[in-house]
């Protein structure tokens, strides 16, 4: 068995929004007054190459000049919307350089993973790199100071505090639905095929946002960097209590699978409460992805259904 994953009490919780406030705060103070100085130091033309960074922008309602894979965004984030006016600078990891030179951006966002791609243009623009992943801190109290230094960058510190407060208003709505679970322990997946698919974990968005609510996270077993290791089917099958989250896409043959197959039909989790369906989220996302991810999770399992072996859709 693995060790399981400690909880955070609701207490600890709002006590890591202040502490990293206040650590964002002193980190990011003199970029803050710098913005807040004058109108013409604020960005107009902002860039930004990362999914995380481009969600959290957009929900503090910074709306950037151009974004790296606008298309990928819509299909596996969907919120908040992009709109139709921001210009898709391609794939992340092979922008369009000479056309993101063409715009002229005066500020570009991306984190540490594609920077070496914008490395380039640094005499052009000044490039902030966020992080919301790494091995310093859990990905929620990064998102947290991610979001605080959007807000100090772009000239709109007020619109993080916002954030970060609507965000621990809808994580704390989410738990007082959930006081009584028809399920109290969940697997959160994305599923890759009938046989395989991702789980999250420790390290993960996710993990964090369950470990404030009544219930658990049922897989507690080792991840990687991102919060997620892939699995086969043989390795969930234990989790008999769980109710499985498939985060959408999910693939057509699972659905074949369920319909037609003992493989996945027969799967402990699924044969209870069937393949709960959740739309996409940023699972490698920021604050509003977590806040998002807690109001879909509670309207899951409460319209979840023990012994219903059909799918349950969100």
């Amino acid at each position: 068995m693995h060790k399981p994953i400690p909880l955070y009490s609701r207490r600890s919780f709002l006590r890591l929004v202040t502490q990293a406030s206040i650590i964002s705060g002193c980190g990011y103070a003199l970029s803050g007054l710098m913005a807040e100085t004058t109108s013409a130091a604020v960005p107009k033309r902002i860039v930004i190459a990362d999914g995380a960074i481009s969600e959290t922008a957009l929900a503090m309602g910074i709306v950037p000049l151009a974004m790296a894979d606008i298309p990928g965004y819509r299909a596996w984030v969907q919120e908040p919307a992009v709109p139709d006016r921001v210009i898709n600078l391609g794939a992340r990891f092979q922008p369009s350089l000479e056309r993101l030179a063409q715009l002229k951006p005066d500020l570009i966002l991306t984190s540490s993973f594609y920077a070496n791609q914008y490395a380039s243009l640094r005499d052009q623009a000044p490039i902030e790199k966020i992080d919301i992943y790494s091995s310093s801190k859990t990905p929620f109290s990064n998102a947290v100071t991610a979001a605080r230094k959007i807000g100090d960058v772009t000239g709109h510190p007020n619109a993080a505090d916002r954030l970060v407060a609507d965000t621990a208003a809808r994580i704390e709505h989410a738990a007082r639905q959930l006081s009584t679970p028809k399920a109290r322990s969940v697997l959160i997946t994305s599923m890759l095929s009938p046989r395989h698919m991702r789980v999250f974990g420790q390290n993960s968005l996710m993990q964090d946002v369950i470990a404030q609510l009544p219930i658990q996270n049922a897989w507690t077993g080792p991840t990687n960097h991102w919060g997620f290791a892939t699995v086969s089917i043989d390795q969930v099958a234990q989790y008999t209590d769980a109710a499985m989250i498939a985060i959408e896409p999910v693939p057509d043959n699972v659905d074949r699978a369920i319909d037609h197959s003992p493989i996945l039909s027969e799967l402990p989790p699924i044969k209870r409460y069937g393949l709960i369906r959740m739309p996409p989220i940023a699972t490698f996302g920021g604050l509003f992805a977590a806040g998002r991810f807690a109001d879909l999770l509670a309207k899951s399992l409460t319209q979840a259904t023990p012994e219903n072996a059909e799918a349950t859709s969100s």
